[in-house]
Parts: C-alpha cells; structure tokens; sequence
C-alpha cells in the first residue's frame, strides 16, 4: 500500500485532472543535469511555457537527476540560469519552491520506493537477481525471457536480500498487449506486440543501486505532481508502452502527450555541435538577444499566422502566448533558420529602446559601451533619449548591441581624418565628378558623403 501522504497525492491528482471546469494546463520541463541547455531543450521548455500561460495554467521545472553518472557539476544552475535569461518563467521549481516538491528527482527516492514497494505487492513487478550479463543475453531472445527466469518467492527473496544479493526489479508486462492512446501531435498512436520488444522485454524500473530508471521516476512524478500534458521529444515515443503500462500499473490516469518533432541539421542528421552553435550559451556569449531567439526557435517548427508585413516573423512572447495552440505545432522535422537570427536581433535591440519599460535596461547596458568607443566625458555629455534614439537608428546596421556605439560614432564626433580608413575613403572618392564649391549638392548619399570630404 501506497504511504498516507503519498496517497493523498496521488487521489488529489486524479480528482483534479477530472474535474469540471480545470481548463489550466499544468506542464513540466524536466532536463536532465548532464550539460548545457541545447536549442532543442529551449523548444521543449519554451512550447510548455507558451501552453502554461496561455490557458492560464502551471509551468513547472523538474530536475531529472537519477543517472548518477552522467551528472555535470554546475549544470543544473546553469539550466535554471538559461531559463531565466530567455525570460522562461518558472512558477514550480527547485528555486521557487511549490506545493509537490521536492523538484530535485535524487531528493524523492522514498516515494519511488514506495511506488517500487507496492507494483512488487501486487504482482506487477518483481526482482531479478540474475547477473548483468545473463539478464543481457537474455534481453536479447526476449520471447523465453520469463521462461528462462522464474522470479523467487517473497521469502526467498528476503533471505537473498538479507545475503546481500543484488537485483534489479522490473515490470512485468502483458504478454501479447496492444497499446493506444492519442497523442496531441501525431494523433493516435498505436503499439503493436511486435513493435514492443516482445512478450519478454520487460523494463527495469528501479536498478541494483536502488535508484529508479527514467521509467519510473518519471511516471511517478508526472503522477505525484498533477501533470496534464507532457510536451517532450519524440525520441520518447518507443518508451510510450512502458509508461502507458505504469500508469495502468499504479491505478493512475496518464496526461495528454505531445510528442514534438526534432531539430535537425539541413542535411536530416540530429543536430548537433559539429553543425554550429547548438548552445544557448553560444548564442548569449554571441550577443543575441533572448527575445530574438526565443522567437527563432518559436518559428522552429510551428505554424503561425503570418500576415503580409514586413515583420510578421517579429513576435514578443505576449504574442507567441496569445496566439499559441497545439494544433499548430508540425508534424514535421524542423531546421533551425539561422539565417532569420540577425534581422531578428536587429528588429527586437529596436523595440527594446523604444518600449518606456525596457529603455532604462538598454540605456543601463548601452552606457558602457558607448564610453569605451568615445571616451567617458564624451559619452556622458550625450542625453539619454538622444543616445538611445541614435542607437535604434544604428541597430539597423548592426547584428549585436556591442556594434551599435561603432556604427553611430559619427553622429557625436568629427571623424578622424588622419586615420587609415578615412585616408582609404577619400582615395576613393573622384572629386572631379562633384564639381566646384557651390555647385549643386548631388541627390545620393554616397555624393554627399564625398562632397563633404572633398571640401573639407
């Protein structure tokens, strides 16, 4: 039997994901510590948020910590950090704390034993105390597996714990099973036995350390912490039946899923490294703005509803909230559009300077960078509208914030007409074709950039 505490979870779970009127989604993004927080992961996290705040529901992040030896020091506040930078806001967390914690998978294995406890009590599981080695030759003829392996007793398997025997414990799958459900992007989804592994192939849910596989942990969280709707990759879809099986296993209802498709490289292959900047910190460190890639990867993928202007791609997240649907999401593998990164960049640098409430902010990074390119007297002499009015002007020609004080230098200082690259400028100008002083002014701006300089 499952623990009173446990129990009330459990109960209030299913009551709630049934009741009438319980519109809000409550979704989850759980990555696991093993490194950085990949595009792919952003994509993940970010249609989960857009789901929460859209229906007005729950975004909740889950540390999925249980393969002990991939784990990266460092890598779970990084995660977090990287969230917060894209403006992902977690109301449930390992930092906001929460009614269904603790969110830290490694700090919940009591309620996973307990799990483990009662599927053993009740014949949906057993241990196996075979060694690694036999259990993976057997894995590999799976239709004699249960023939090959006739689990012990209870008592027997006390008096082998007791003599410090190891075992893993697995699930006992339905021979011959067929399972179904609907996914929210592929629609229903069917696995036959054949596509299962075979009568035998029955999953390890908790390892000879103790510790619970993904499986497991997974399910039981999902459970214990009232998800409605799983959004992850589809790299999961081939572990469906275990987790349908769980679910059914614990006396539990399973949440909508939404399986979204990969990214992928231009050539069909997994993204990756080797394809360029797969990092959010490497579009950070390259001086992208959070808003631009988030709606980079937005675009990634999902169909929106684009109108005839020039900046129907340019979407805040207010817009990519408002308008979000699952039915939009494609059933397609997508390519990231890299190509699309620096006019977005531009599009919302711009934005930021001109919306009253995030001016200060630009003003307050801006400020440095304009004292390193004209000098500190010079800088602060500028006013604040005027130096962030000229800056959106620059933006237009610029990738990154750190290009803009360069690219607009001139609206502030003489230039420095003893430098090598005025010296290549007015080399290059044919001052014959611009006549005497006082003749007419040419009409384009190259003339009148070069008329200048011949005159002065």
């Amino acid at each position: 039997m499952l623990a009173p505490s446990v129990r009330r979870c459990a109960a209030s779970h299913l009551g709630r994901a049934s009741a009438p009127g319980a519109t809000g989604a409550r979704v989850r993004f759980a990555p696991s510590p093993t490194g950085y927080l990949h595009v792919g992961g952003l994509r993940t996290a970010l249609f989960n948020y857009l789901l929460a705040r859209h229906t007005k529901g729950t975004f909740v992040l889950r540390i999925e910590d249980t393969d002990q030896t991939r784990l990266v020091p460092g890598a779970a506040d990084a995660l977090q950090d990287a969230l917060t930078w894209a403006g992902i806001e977690c109301d449930e967390g390992p930092r906001q704390g929460g009614s269904y914690g603790p969110y830290v998978q490694s700090e919940r294995l009591p309620i996973y034993r307990t799990y483990a406890e009662r599927l053993l009590h009740a014949g949906r599981a057993y241990r196996d105390f075979r060694p690694p080695v036999q259990r993976d030759a057997n894995a590999r003829t799976s239709a004699l597996l249960r023939e090959a392996y006739l689990p012990p007793s209870e008592d027997e398997a006390q008096e082998r714990i007791a003599r410090g025997e190891p075992y893993v414990i697995r699930l006992r799958m339905e021979p011959g099973r067929t399972f179904a459900y609907e996914d929210g992007v592929y629609g229903t989804m069917t696995f036959r036995p054949d596509m299962i592994g075979g009568v035998g192939d029955d999953p390890i849910i908790v390892k000879s350390d103790g510790w619970p596989t993904y499986h497991l942990a997974s399910v039981v969280d999902d459970t214990e912490m009232a998800i409605t709707h799983v959004l992850r990759g589809e790299e999961w879809l081939p572990s469906m039946p275990k987790h349908l099986a769980l679910y059914e296993a614990i006396d539990a209802k399973p949440p909508t899923f939404v399986h979204l498709p990969l990214l992928i490289n231009a050539d069909g292959s997994k993204l990756s490294k080797r394809s360029g900047d797969v990092r959010v910190e490497d579009y950070r460190a390259r001086g992208i703005e959070p808003e631009a890639l988030v709606n980079l990867v937005a675009l990634t993928g999902y169909n929106h509803q684009h109108t005839d202007a020039d900046d129907s791609d340019v979407l805040s997240m207010a817009q990519l909230i408002d308008e979000f649907e699952l039915r939009r999401i494609s059933h397609s593998r997508a390519t990231l559009p890299t190509e699309k990164l620096p006019f977005l960049n531009r599009r919302h640098m711009m934005a930021k300077m001109h919306d009253p409430s995030t001016r200060p902010a630009m003003l307050a990074r801006l400020r440095p960078l304009f004292d390193a390119e004209l000098g500190a007297e010079a800088a602060r002499a500028i006013p604040d509208d005027a130096l962030l009015d000229t800056a959106a002007l620059g933006c237009q020609r610029v990738d990154t914030l750190a290009q803009v004080p360069h690219s607009v230098a001139y609206y502030f200082q003489q230039p420095d007409w003893g430098s090598e690259e005025c010296r290549r400028f007015r080399a290059s100008v044919k001052t014959p074709a611009f006549g005497t002083y006082g003749a007419p002014c040419p009409t384009n701006r190259r003339g009148r950039l070069a008329q200048r300089t011949h005159l002065l």
